[in-house]
């Protein structure tokens, strides 16, 4: 089975210059699509809970439009001490729904 941690040891067994041409490589061919999913870019995001700036970006909202969400109950989230924590599921179907209703993610 191939994993990033065996091709990672092979990259640095490589010459410098076979490394280089790689690099190169990537860059020209390795991001050719110009459009990608929703699916393909978040389907594997990460389990731990998003702080407030996270689940910001990832909704690509401002920190205060993401506190206004959350005081009219549009959006689900946990007080850990001070600061919010946000559930990524939760973030990705609150996402998916602004979407599907055609609702920009602006309050």
């Amino acid at each position: 089975m191939i994993t990033a941690e065996k091709v990672y040891k092979e990259i640095l067994e490589m010459p410098v210059t076979e490394r280089e041409k790689l690099s190169a490589v990537i860059a020209r061919r390795g991001f050719e699509k110009d459009l990608y999913k929703h699916e393909e870019v978040f389907d594997e995001i990460r389990q731990s809970p998003f702080s407030l700036k996270e689940a910001a970006e990832y909704l690509q909202a401002a920190e205060i439009t993401v506190r206004r969400w959350v005081k009219a109950g549009k959006l689900k989230y946990r007080r850990v001490g001070r600061n919010f924590a946000f559930d990524p599921d939760e973030l990705k179907a609150f996402k998916k729904t602004k979407k599907e209703r055609g609702t920009p993610l602006k309050f």
